[in-house]
Parts: structure tokens; sequence; C-alpha cells
């Protein structure tokens, strides 16, 4: 005979394993699918008025049942296996709700996930087996010294990564600077290392514990446009202002759609020469040498019209020959 109780647990099972099967809850269905396991396996459990139960798992020692224990550990299995499902989509929802960094949570859903098995396992051998955990953890802890030993560099690495998730000084995507004359885009940040991809499109692997150490600079980060600048220098003889109207007029219209505004302003003086500064903003880090690439061609067109060299002018110099020592020595002194 099967009670009310098991009949409302297999009811809401077989619910949520059709849900399962809903496209709208495709997200969701190892979640579903898991609970609907569980608590199939919970209508199993051995208990008065259980009749299906106690056949399976119950009944005399000398006939032929399945071992009790598999309920428990199945159950601890599967909800350990619930919550690492349910994990996964709260830092989705909430961490990283716009999926942009989805090497960052599987790094944080991993260690998760590793130290919940950990406690399932603990629950099996404390209340399934019945065997006690000291000794085990004694064993572990020991194992874990030398491991820690052997693998400094690596534990190094990996708790740079989960700093470097944490407080998110960059992410997949974004361009950045390291102090080591790295620059590229973030391709990836998983347990070891941060992978960046160059302008000449090269992989560049970086350990987590440098570039945890390293000055990045983010050129994505915080802000919509990038302002990208670019030096040159003039002859000081020419004036200042005729220099920054030829390269505002130069850049009056649109070097490029993405190029947001310019401006172009004197910066220091030299021997002989005037370093200029033209400041531009570009809504994609990525396309840079490309705009700068037009906004360099815009500059020394509009120059060029204008008579105006780059650098300093160039001046002849005349080189005279002086006459030789013997020569010198027979001329007569002047009076």
């Amino acid at each position: 005979m099967i009670g009310w109780t098991t009949l409302w647990i297999l009811a809401s099972a077989l619910v949520l394993l059709l849900a399962g099967f809903i496209v709208r809850l495709r997200l969701y269905r190892s979640v579903l699918w898991g609970s609907s396991a569980l608590l199939l396996i919970s209508s199993l459990r051995p208990r008065p008025g259980n009749d299906l139960g106690q056949y399976l798992l119950g009944g005399a020692a000398e006939s032929a049942r399945l071992p009790s224990e598999l309920f428990g550990i199945a159950w601890w299995v599967l909800g350990a296996w619930i919550i690492n499902g349910v994990l996964e989509l709260v830092m989705r929802r909430t961490l990283f709700p716009n999926d942009n960094q989805p090497h960052a949570r599987r790094l944080f859903v991993d260690l998760a996930s590793g130290l919940i098995y950990i406690v399932a396992f603990v629950g099996i051998m404390e209340t399934v087996i019945k065997q006690p955990i000291g000794g085990v953890l004694a064993t572990s802890g020991i194992l874990a010294i030398v491991l820690g030993f052997a693998l400094q560099n690596t534990l190094s690495d990996l708790l740079s990564g989960l700093a470097l998730n944490i407080d998110r000084p960059f992410g997949a995507g974004d361009w950045i600077l390291l102090s080591g004359d790295v620059e590229g885009q973030v391709m990836q940040i998983n347990w070891r290392s941060t992978r960046i991809q160059t302008w000449l499109h090269d992989i560049v692997v970086v350990p987590n514990s440098i570039v945890a150490k390293a000055v990045v600079t983010n050129h994505s980060h915080g802000r919509i446009d990038h302002a990208a600048v670019h030096r040159l220098t003039v002859d000081s003889s020419i004036p200042p202002e005729r220099v920054i109207a030829t390269i505002e007029a130069a850049l009056e219209e649109a070097v490029d759609p993405r190029v947001v505004a310019t401006r172009a302003y004197a910066r220091a003086t030299g021997e002989a020469v005037i370093t200029y500064e033209v400041k531009y903003g570009i809504s994609d880090f990525g396309q840079l040498p490309g705009i700068r690439s037009s906004v360099i061609a815009r500059i020394a067109a509009a120059f060029a019209a204008q008579s105006i060299p780059f650098g300093a002018i160039a001046t002849t110099v005349r080189i005279v020959a002086l006459p030789p020592d013997s020569a010198r020595a027979e001329a007569p002194p002047a009076h």
C-alpha cells in the first residue's frame, strides 16, 4: 500500500520532470530534473506506511533487498548536485547578470562545487556509512601540507585568480596594459593564468600571481569613450596659434565615425621645437591603430598644404676646409 504522502512526493517529482522539458525553463533543467530524482528517491525511503520503500530497502536481513545505504548516498549526492546548480544560477543572476564573464563565474562555481561535494562526502561518511571522519581529516591535513609545499606556485596563481575575480579590475573583453609592456584584450581568466590577445593577435599567457602584482591600466573599464593622445613636434618659429588652428581645421570634419571629439593644444617647449598633443575620444579601443592612422594622415596633409614641417626646420650649414698645418705655419703672421 502506498500512502498519500508518497503519492504527493511522486506527483511532485513527475511535475518537476515534465517542467524540465519546457523550452523557457531550459536554464533550470538540471535543477528541475535533479530535484525530481531527489523526490523520487525520497518517496522510496523506508518508513511506516510506505510499503514500496519497505519492500525495496527494508525487510528482513536475509531477504534479497537493496542496501539501505544506497538511499542515503543517493540523497547526499543529488542534494549536492542541486545546490551546485542553484549556486550557478544565483551567480548568473546576481554577480554576473550579463554573462560577460563566464570564465570568472566558472572559477567561483568550481571552487564552491568542490566545497559542496566535500561536505556531501563528510555527510555520507558520518550519517550513512557510520565511519568516523576524524582519521580521514587528519590524513587529509597532512596530505594538504605536503601538496601545499609542492604546489606553492600553483596555489599562488590560484589565490591570485580568486583575488582578481573578487576585485574585478578587468574582465573578459577589456583592453589592458600591464607594467611589463604587455597590452591587449583579455580573452580568459582561468584558475592559473590570464590570457591576453595582443594587437598582433598573439596570445600571451600571464600567470595570475604576476598579474596581481603588476600595475594594470584598463582602457575599457568604467568609461564609454577612450581618450587617445598623439604627440607631434613643430619648429618653434611657427606660431602655436597657426599650428593649433591647422590641426583643428584638419580634424574639424569627422576623421572616422568612431571618433567622438578632438582637441589640440601645446604641451611643452624644447630646443627649437614645441610639442603638441592631439586628444580624441574613440568608442572602441580595439580600433585604435586604424583611427590613429587616419588622424595622422589628416594632420600630415594639412601641414603639407600650409607648408608646416614636422620637427625643426632644416638649416644649411656651410663647412669651410681649413688649410693644413704646414701651410698655416708658412703663412706670414697678420699685422
